[in-house]
């Protein structure tokens, strides 16, 4: 799963960057290959599925995109007892993304591309572990 998020990360990056917007053919894709994985490994613990699970409603009541939130809950599922790293992760590069542009046109953005910063907590918490 790991392989497959990371050989799509840079056109979804690229996708996002340019419009905002997550093609749905690279969410298909990554499904399929989510449920691969979760055919040969399961879920595991249906209890563990708890934080993550608030963690998306908490984006999606805060209007994130739902490419964005498609995509985390695609590698939430498959890293499920990862959830209280990735998600820290992920905010920290957004913020670190929103500041950078602050610093660069004196002005805060009212919407950034988030898939940069999800792969970036992502390649964060695959590098830790």
């Amino acid at each position: 799963m790991d392989l497959a998020l990371i050989l799509f990360a840079l056109p979804i990056c690229i996708a996002d960057a340019s419009t905002f917007v997550i093609p749905n053919i690279y969410s298909k894709i990554l499904s399929y290959v989510t449920s691969l994985h979760l055919i040969i490994h399961g879920f595991g613990n249906w209890q563990v599925l708890v934080i993550p699970i608030s963690c998306l409603l908490i984006m999606a009541l805060l209007h994130v995109g739902m490419g964005d939130i498609k995509l985390l809950a695609l590698m939430l599922v498959t890293h499920v007892n990862s959830a209280i790293v990735i998600v820290p992760c992920v905010f920290l590069f957004a913020t670190i993304h929103i500041m950078m542009v602050f610093l660069v046109r004196g002005r805060f953005p009212l919407k950034i591309p988030l898939a940069p910063s999800i792969f970036l907590g992502f390649a964060t918490y695959l590098a830790t572990t």
